[in-house]
Formats: structure tokens, sequence, C-alpha cells
């Protein structure tokens, strides 16, 4: 198991940014190239369970299919946990805390990954990375210019 942790800030409140954080079908706009589809399979109370089809391009082209369940813990906290696929187990935390001119957002990731899919470890640290981070930003500008 790896542990990722990543900072980022966006200008929007931490309620208002988890909501758009949640609208997980909108995903594959954000990032065409690499989530071809985000379907939500069913809510429950605060639980939103999703399958997800991911696509990691290296010398193959790969297409990961995972679900997941994403619980709403507080009105600035999402936890994440995907239930199948290869990085079945991982949990995915983000945290929103207020600030005065928005908030700071906490991502950790503790990453495991089946045998079959452990070499992909390297790729899909730095796709986490870079799609997390990204993802605020994108939803920051989404929200900016509604």
């Amino acid at each position: 198991m790896s542990k990722l942790e990543f900072l980022t800030t966006s200008n929007i409140r931490p309620k208002k940014l988890l909501e758009y954080i949640m609208d997980f079908e909108y995903y594959p706009n954000y990032f065409p190239a690499q989530i071809t589809d985000v379907k939500i399979i069913k809510k429950e109370n605060d639980e939103i369970f999703t399958e997800e089809k991911i696509r990691f391009s290296t010398l193959v082209k790969n297409i990961i299919e995972q679900k997941s369940v994403h619980k709403l813990l507080s009105e600035t906290e999402l936890m994440t946990e995907i239930i199948d696929g290869p990085a079945k187990g991982s949990i995915v935390n983000i945290f929103c805390n207020d600030m005065e001119s928005g908030s700071d957002v906490k991502i950790t990731v503790e990453l495991k990954l089946s045998l079959k899919a452990l070499f992909l470890k390297p790729l899909i640290g730095k796709f986490y990375q870079k799609y997390l981070t990204s993802l605020i930003f994108k939803i920051t500008k989404r929200i900016e210019s509604s």
C-alpha cells in the first residue's frame, strides 16, 4: 500500500466545492481522454455507488473498470473507497477546509493495487496527483463561469 497526499486551494467555499466534486457523471467532461464513462449505480443515504472506466495511455492502452462508493462524511469531507477493480480497497479522502478566500483542499490516497496492476503503480500514482488537483482547478473554473 502506498500513501499519497496532495494539497491545493480553491476560491470556492467548501460546501459548494463538495457539491460539484460529487457530480461524478460530469467527470468525463473534465477529462475526456482519461475518464471515458462514469455511471451512478445507486444512491443510498449519504452514499453514492459509481462505475468508472479510466484510460491509461502507456505503451499499451489500458482501460480500467472499477466500482466505487462515495461517502459524504460531513459538509467538508468526502471519502471514496474503490470496491471493485485493480485498485480495490484503495481509499481517497478529500477534506475542504474553510478559509477567508475559499478552501484549502487536502487529498489523501491510500493506494492498494492487485498483483496484476502493480506494474502500473508509478503511472497510477502520477495519475491520482494530476487528476485530483486538476479536478479541483477545473471545478473552480466551472463554478466561476456559471
